[in-house]
């Protein structure tokens, strides 16, 4: 799933390969300290135990007495994933009664200001998600708990998961998150705007011309009608131009911006290039108003779009049933797409640590996979299972996240220099997105203040 607003990248090889060779840096919290001394876990595979009040030292063994009862806290950020994240944590206290789980969602806008403060503090919760853009802080900074000795034993298989999904999560050889989901982006459009218009629907034979023209032909900007949403945004919007365009967003060995690459400046124009036609909306009026909320509300024909936000645009009574996804169109080098992965941690500081494996472990297993699938929450990453997700809403082409996911481009987040630089990304892209300055001009600054961001944090 996506970070909140923009959501990176590195090229070629297998996405898991680049992402693993990223994830190898370290950045601590600011101010933070580490929590060694709660790092070790003794958990075991029948959870804690405990003698009742009344017991002796002769009241036998200690498997013999009661299963102490215990809630934990899930900590996720997607509201729209709730329903899917209580039906398994309620099946996983079908087996383990003594186990109560409460999955409380916090928004993406306040999750990781949450985190952040309780990380130190030492009160994160039990379990929760992980995004591979804020691992290397959390793991470098011991606040959460390795469970490398758990895949040594055996007790985790990572081969059960797509694409090697788990190396997202390694730091220091050590192993941190069990995969949960991963997800890719796809052209999202409106059937009835193309019927109206008798135009053919996207397909793989799109390309980003035929993408600008049709905009062009769809689109009516006097009736606040537009044929799509040239967004600033990187997951979801321009990183796949660049891609596809031959650019790049980080060299291979994380060492370079590709911004300021001719391939990926021309990739940036071209985007801008459609709200200077009036193809798109403005950047201010996409700003006042979340542009996929435009399309859900039939004011945008087509928008780029991760699959995380199927049921949330699935859920207008405006669109549903009159829209469905097509694959992104190819650039001059090849179709480009970001892909990227979740992962469920659990705290180091936590006070239940055996019942959080337990309950973390039952999160990696195919049962949750399966549960996930069928109510359509997210793509599982357990192997497998994800043609339940594909069918979970038949009227729409899902399989094409699918399909795509096989040549994507990984999200680099995974080097120590990525927090600096992420967040200033898009303060300069909003100020050549606005008209301030231009776009080339934009890709140029961005790309040396990353440039300076990798080399300050090596």
């Amino acid at each position: 799933m996506k970070q909140g607003g923009n959501t990176v990248v590195i090229r070629k090889k297998t996405w898991v390969s680049a992402m693993s060779l990223t994830v190898v840096a370290a950045m601590a919290l600011a101010g933070c300290g580490s929590n060694d001394s709660n790092n070790g876990s003794s958990a075991s595979a029948s959870g804690s135990t405990g003698a009742s009040a009344s017991s002796s030292a002769s009241a036998g063994k200690a498997s013999d007495a009661p299963k102490k009862d215990v809630t934990l806290t899930y900590a996720i950020w997607d509201q729209l994933q709730q329903p899917a994240m209580e039906a398994i944590a309620k099946e996983f206290t079908a087996q383990n009664p003594n186990i109560k789980v409460n999955v409380e969602v916090i928004p993406w806008d306040q999750y990781w200001t949450k985190m952040s403060a309780a990380a130190p503090a030492g009160t994160l919760p039990d379990v929760f998600w992980m995004h591979s853009g804020q691992f290397v802080k959390y793991a470098s900074g011991n606040f959460l708990e390795p469970i490398t000795d758990k895949v040594q034993a055996g007790e985790i298989d990572m081969n059960n998961y797509a694409a090697n999904l788990g190396s997202i999560y390694v730091f220091n050889g050590q192993n941190y998150a069990i995969p949960k989901d991963f997800d890719t982006i796809g052209l999202a459009y409106n059937k009835e705007m193309f019927d109206q218009a008798g135009i053919p629907y996207p397909d793989d034979t799109w390309d980003y011309a035929k993408l600008a023209q049709v905009a062009k032909q769809l689109s009516q900007p006097d009736k606040g009608i537009y044929g799509f949403a040239a967004k600033m945004d990187t997951q979801g919007g321009y990183w796949n131009d660049m891609l596809a365009n031959g650019g790049y967003i980080v060299s291979e060995d994380g060492t370079k911006s590709g911004y300021d690459d001719p391939a990926s400046i021309e990739a940036l124009k071209a985007r801008y290039q459609m709200i200077l036609d009036k193809s798109s909306p403005s950047h201010q009026q996409m700003t006042d108003t979340d542009s996929t909320e435009m399309f859900k509300s039939g004011k945008i024909a087509m928008i780029f779009e991760g699959d995380w936000r199927t049921t949330d645009i699935d859920g207008s009574d405006i669109i549903k049933g009159k829209w469905n996804w097509a694959k992104l169109p190819k650039g001059k080098v090849k179709r480009g797409d970001i892909i990227n992965g979740l992962g469920n941690v659990m705290s180091a500081s936590g006070k239940h640590k055996d019942e959080a494996w337990q309950f973390l472990k039952f999160l990696g297993s195919q049962k949750a996979a399966e549960i996930t699938a069928q109510m359509g929450a997210a793509i599982p990453a357990y192997k497998d299972t994800q043609a339940a997700w594909v069918q979970s809403k038949p009227d729409l082409n899902l399989q094409v996240f699918i399909d795509q996911a096989a040549d994507a481009t990984p999200y680099p987040a995974g080097s120590k220099a990525y927090p600096v630089w992420f967040p200033k990304e898009s303060e300069i892209m909003a100020q050549a997105w606005g008209g301030n300055i231009s776009i080339e001009e934009g890709a140029k600054q961005v790309a040396a203040m990353m440039n300076q961001a990798i080399a300050d944090n090596k």
